[in-house]
Order: C-alpha cells, then structure tokens, then sequence
C-alpha cells in the first residue's frame, strides 16, 4: 500500500510518520508540507491513501480532497486534524475517515481497515500468503511448484518463523510422521530442498533461506507475509485473517492463533 501523509507543521508531520510506521509496518510512506506540493505528487503517482490536514495555509485540506477527488478519484482520503467542527464538511466530501489529533496507531488502524475504496493487492517480488489457503506469489502472480512438497515445505518453515527444523522433522511433517531411513526418501527430500534453493537462487532472494548442516529455516525479516505482518499489527493484514491459516494443511490446523495473540489483536475490528 503507498501512502501520502500530507501537514504543513514539521512537528505533527513526523509524529503521524511514527504513528503511521507503527500502523502499517512494510507500506510505502510519503511525506509533503504544502498543499500544492501533495496535489502535484497525487498527479504524478499513485496513492492508495491520503492522511491529511484541515488546515493549511496555501490550500486547506477541504480543497485539496476535493482535487484529490478529481484527479485520482479512487484514492481514499483520511482527514488527521485538531478540528472536530469540520467533521460534517469532510463527510460530505466522501472521505473514508476522520481522526482527531493527535493520532493514535489503532486509530490508524481501524480507519486502514474500513477504507471506502478497495486496494489493489498486486505487489512487487515476492510475497507469502498464509491466510486461508497458502500461497506463493512473485510480482503479483501466483507461483507453481512442480512438486507440491516443495511448497509445503516452504510453509512449514514460514510457520515456524525463523525458528530451525531438522531434515527429521520436515520429513516428518512431508510424509505424516512416517520418516523412513529408506535412501529412495532422503533423496527425494534432498530434491525438494534442491528444487526450493534453486527457485529462490534464480530471484536473487537466496539469503531468505538458512541451512546449517542438518537444519533449515528462513529469514522472516526478509519476507513479505500477510501473518508476520498481521503479528506486527499491521492493519491491512490483519483485516484478510477471517479464521483459516494454511488450511491446506493438516499440521497448520494445530496453530493456535489466540496464543499468538492474533485474535486479539483482530479486535479492532469491527
């Protein structure tokens, strides 16, 4: 999600900045401090979200909505001000939110999560989808594995979220706890893992995947996953858990989101 953060007061700007890293974690933030400056930078790019101030000294935030409106009708504008009287104004432009100063981050979440206008999902390299069926995406398009282990595999080890997995346990979770010595199965895990490596090594995202002798874990830092950033209390990705996680797979239905906290943090919602 791009987001434009636009008030002409140094101080408030980078409050909100704080409260909006805090909010949507991973989401693009730009800033400006002049009306102008935001109308112009809404015509060269496109915004799924404007917060904004109501007052401004060259165009004051009611006039600059409704530019916005103009120009880019499908962005969603959320108004951030000290001013409460110009609520009904600002409604009556369609605004998708009114927040009160100063701007708490489940404020910004609650208003991420009822936008007005949808946003599109479609995102740049590689993103991880655990919420409901799980999913491997690459530049917006959905990956096939020729081997559908592979692609467990790969889950299992978002599950455990950088946590490491010995070659037994994954061969455990594969084949449902019947782990034979049998040479015919190590070398077909071997050919999973070697089939895993290589996707990752022709996209240059090797350094997400960690193989120490006989382990094997990923760098959840590096990758982009609705739960991981559902867990930093991301609003955008806690809105898409409606209750199932990874629930291809019969281990994942074990995972407990409410000691994850993730149920809780869910009420927010509406």
């Amino acid at each position: 999600m791009k987001i434009l953060l636009v008030d002409d007061e140094a101080g408030a700007l980078r409050d909100l900045l704080r409260v909006m890293e805090k909010a949507a974690p991973g989401d693009e933030i730009v800033t400006a401090r002049e009306s102008k400056a935001a109308l112009s930078l809404c015509g060269e790019q496109r915004f799924d979200v404007v917060f904004l101030d109501i007052k401004m000294p060259d165009m004051d935030g009611l006039t600059l909505t409704s530019e916005i409106k103009r120009i880019c009708p499908m962005t969603n504008i959320i108004i951030v001000t000290a001013y409460p009287n110009f609520a009904l104004d600002a409604l009556r432009l369609y605004v998708s939110d009114y927040i009160l100063k100063p701007a708490r981050p489940e404020d910004v979440r609650q208003a991420l999560f009822n936008l007005r206008h949808p946003v599109s999902d479609t995102r740049k390299g590689l993103y991880v989808q655990c919420f409901g069926h799980f999913e491997v995406f690459y530049d917006g398009q959905p990956v096939r594995f020729r081997r559908t282990k592979v692609k467990e595999l790969f889950a299992y080890l978002i599950d455990r979220r950088g946590a490491s997995v010995t070659n037994t346990q994954l061969r455990a979770i594969l084949w449902m706890d019947e782990v034979s010595e049998d040479e015919k199965q190590r070398k077909y895990f071997a050919q999973l893992i070697h089939e895993l490596q290589n996707w990752l090594e022709e996209r240059e995202l090797s350094d997400i995947f960690i193989h120490r002798r006989d382990s094997y874990a990923v760098a959840p830092e590096k990758i982009a996953c609705d739960y991981y950033r559902a867990l930093a209390l991301d609003a955008r990705a806690l809105s898409m858990y409606q209750g199932e996680y990874m629930c291809q797979y019969e281990w994942a239905a074990y995972r407990d989101m409410t000691n994850e906290g993730l149920l809780n943090k869910i009420g927010i919602m509406p």
